[in-house]
């Protein structure tokens, strides 16, 4: 790997240990400042907007941390992103000895992964489940608060070893990166005007 290939991945890592690095009352307002992040990207967005592929950009970086699946309409990014950050919760409660915001949710065993089930839902659902897993997040501090366990960790494919805390701050990175993928397919010129 090249220096200039690993300067965006170190940025991130570094960004990742600095959110951590801060309290739990802070991480919560990070999660805060995300939801609305995604409420803004998605505001007005219609059902043929949500599902809109953008153009194919053949000169688009390719690799795992540039977003996954460049041509995903609104709502698959959508279902990627819950699917992913609902398991890695799951994930980060079992290293932190606490329970788990909903068992229900499966582990997240690979990159990419999508959500059939939330893709197929209308854009004013997804926006409802990300406000609710953000707030599931936010109360989930709680708990991970009060354990004595935040020191373990389980790897990134892309970033290493994350503990529960820099895992919670990856929420905010994943959300920005794919909150960008999105601000892309908006401004795609085939997007729909509405």
């Amino acid at each position: 790997m090249t220096q200039q290939a690993a300067d965006p991945i170190r940025q991130a890592q570094d960004y990742l240990r600095h959110l951590a690095a801060k309290g739990f009352p802070e991480l919560g307002e990070q999660m805060r400042r995300t939801a609305a992040d995604w409420q803004r990207c998605l505001e007005g967005m219609s059902e043929e907007q949500a599902l809109h592929q953008p153009s194919p950009d053949p000169s688009a970086p390719a690799g795992p941390a540039t977003g996954e699946g460049p041509k995903w309409c609104a709502k698959e990014v959508i279902g990627h992103y819950l699917s992913g950050e609902r398991g890695l919760n799951r994930s980060v409660a079992v290293i932190a000895g606490v329970p788990p915001p909903d068992p229900t949710v499966p582990y997240v065993t690979r990159m990419g992964e999508q959500s059939t089930d939330d893709q197929a839902q209308p854009i004013d659902e997804l926006r409802r489940r990300l406000a609710a897993f953000f707030e599931e997040t936010i109360a989930f501090l709680d708990d991970l608060e009060k354990s004595d366990s935040l020191d373990g960790t389980f790897p990134h494919p892309v970033f290493g070893p994350l503990n529960a805390k820099e895992w919670i701050a990856f929420h905010r990175l994943h959300a920005m990166d794919h909150i960008q993928q999105i601000d892309k397919i908006k401004a795609d010129p085939g997007f729909p005007s509405a």
